[in-house]
């Protein structure tokens, strides 16, 4: 088993689909297929169920991918320690959607200017899902607002380091025809437009609309994918959604919508506790350069 391996079983496992994986590695399919082959034959067991010419992990699979992606990460980090002066590798970052826009241009091309030999690969999603990707090696860090809990202390791993970035006012968008409403207190049923379990945002929203209603069950979930779903949810009168000022800047809004201070979030930047790199260190340094939040 070498890291080669590790990298095509990788592929296969995010495409599941070879012709796609050897595509994107470059590689012919029977190559792509016999290193698969062979690791199977290698561990014993069988990483992927073929059903109807289409591919899916087994669950031997879904753990070996796990560990595969923390060999590499690994590895990785020990071939920059050898190196500690000269950034360079790869470094995995996750962010919240809303800090992406509102947040990381600044501070990600100071960051590529000092970094050049460093290939920064970004994705996104909601905290609970980020934070269980940096807690199992998938990324080296990530960009979140971990939850607090009833005395206002920070939820965080303990295998995990977090630094505060980002104080963010979140706000309730409700839609034209909710024009009643003077206050959160006068709502009393709805509909909430947010993005999947899992983001903070989300479990405050709901969290706050049923304190008002005094039964959660009275707020309706719609899931949607971006702000700017969103937003055209409540302009279409259907929903209310809870949003960062730092985001709502940057949209251009429908005219007639009624917005109320919902609360304050801060981001942090997590990462392992046993996780270091150069490049991490100028990350950070580059992220604190603008942040919102004294020393």
């Amino acid at each position: 088993m070498n890291h080669s391996s590790l990298e095509i079983f990788i592929v296969v496992a995010e495409e599941l689909s070879v012709i796609k994986a050897a595509q994107r590695l470059g590689r012919v399919q029977s190559n792509v297929t016999t290193r698969i082959q062979q690791l199977e034959e290698e561990l014993d067991v069988q990483l992927f169920i073929r059903e109807n010419r289409r591919l899916r992990l087994s669950p031997q699979g879904k753990k070996f991918l796990t560990y595969s992606k923390r060999i590499l990460s690994l590895a990785e980090e020990a071939r920059q320690s050898l190196h500690p002066g000269i950034p360079e590798g790869l470094l995995k970052l996750g962010s919240m959607e809303s800090t992406v826009a509102s947040r990381l241009s600044e501070p990600l091309t100071a960051f590529n200017l000092s970094c050049p030999a460093v290939t920064l690969r970004l994705c996104t999603g909601p905290t609970q899902q980020l934070t269980e990707k940096v807690v199992n090696s998938e990324l080296d860090a990530a960009l979140v607002a971990l939850p607090s809990d009833v005395n206002g202390k920070v939820q965080c791993p303990d295998s995990l380091e977090y630094h505060p970035l980002f104080n963010e006012k979140l706000l309730l968008i409700l839609p034209p025809t909710m024009k009643s409403v003077q206050k959160i207190e006068d709502i009393n049923e709805g509909q909430l437009a947010t993005f999947i379990k899992g983001c903070t945002y989300r479990e405050m929203a709901t969290g706050l609309l049923g304190q008002m209603t005094g039964r959660g069950e009275k707020i309706q979930i719609q899931e949607v994918n971006s702000y700017h779903s969103m937003l055209a949810c409540v302009a279409s009168g259907s929903s209310m959604c809870v949003l960062p000022e730092s985001v709502m800047m940057l949209l251009q809004l429908p005219a007639g919508l009624h917005i109320f201070p919902a609360g304050m979030v801060t981001t942090q930047l997590i990462w392992r506790k046993d996780f270091s790199s150069p490049a991490m260190d100028i990350l950070l340094e580059k992220l604190q350069n603008t942040s919102n939040i004294s020393a």
